[in-house]
């Protein structure tokens, strides 16, 4: 999944400083959403797009937080409590993953469709990413060198 490049994007991967985060929780919740749906106008397009890239921004900046937890606890030696971790967590992860995506049956473009194909996909994501640190933990190596 490629990340969006906008200047919302850019910002709250950054900080929480210049946006308002305040109404994400509602998206970070597992889908289906059921919330009222406006009537899709340009503008509510627009903002529903914009929407996706600050909850993708956000959702990055999380990531990044606990990628360098993970390097500091894998440079403290705990590779395989961090291993372990990971794995327990990718094996919740993708049996969410897969009952929430067999939920999702809509196929008009509609907010609460929208934003529960950006949960799909960042889960999607997020689980793929600890497959290859799962990999190269095992194989000896290190991930988190970047």
């Amino acid at each position: 999944m490629p990340l969006p490049t906008s200047d919302l994007f850019r910002e709250a991967s950054r900080s929480t400083d210049l946006l308002d985060e305040s109404d994400l929780y509602l998206w970070e919740q597992e889908p289906p959403y059921d919330y009222p749906e406006p009537f899709m106008t340009a503008q509510e397009v627009r903002y529903t797009k914009n929407l996706v890239d600050v909850l993708l921004g956000r959702r990055w900046r999380l990531a990044k937080a606990i990628k360098d937890n993970r390097t500091l606890r894998f440079a403290n030696g705990k590779v395989q409590e961090l291993m372990d971790e990971i794995v327990e967590g990718l094996a919740v992860r993708i049996h969410r993953w897969s009952m929430v995506a067999s939920c999702i049956t809509e196929v008009e473009a509609n907010r609460n469709m929208v934003m529960a194909d950006c949960w799909l996909r960042w889960q999607a994501r997020e689980i793929f990413t600890d497959i290859e640190e799962v990999k190269a933990l095992k194989n000896g190596e290190n991930p988190y060198c970047t």
